[in-house]
């Protein structure tokens, strides 16, 4: 298909996107059970790392806490970086 006939809005254009039969509230429903599975994992994630965390020595520990510092940092700041000031065309350091 030419690309001139979805811009024209010829006839031809219209069976271009297939409409969404899926059934609305089942998807929500699913979206809301990975949601609570997700915030699920992350918990028990949480609990296993402060269980493991109290069994290791001092040094071990310290190692440990300062990785996860460093990589969550390596993940935030280029992440607030790229959200800027939620502005268009502004990006502004306020969020860090």
């Amino acid at each position: 298909m030419d690309v001139r006939n979805v811009e024209d809005g010829l006839p031809q254009s219209i069976n271009i996107v297939k409409p969404d039969n899926k059934d609305k509230p089942f998807r929500a429903v699913t979206a809301l059970i990975m949601v609570i599975l997700l915030n699920a994992c992350f918990i028990a994630g949480i609990i296993l790392l402060y269980l493991y965390l109290n069994t290791v020595n001092e040094g071990t520990k310290q190692r440990i806490l300062d990785f996860t510092i460093v990589g969550g940092a390596l993940i935030s700041i280029p992440m607030l970086y790229r959200m800027g000031d939620l502005s268009k065309n502004r990006p502004n350091f306020y969020y860090i």
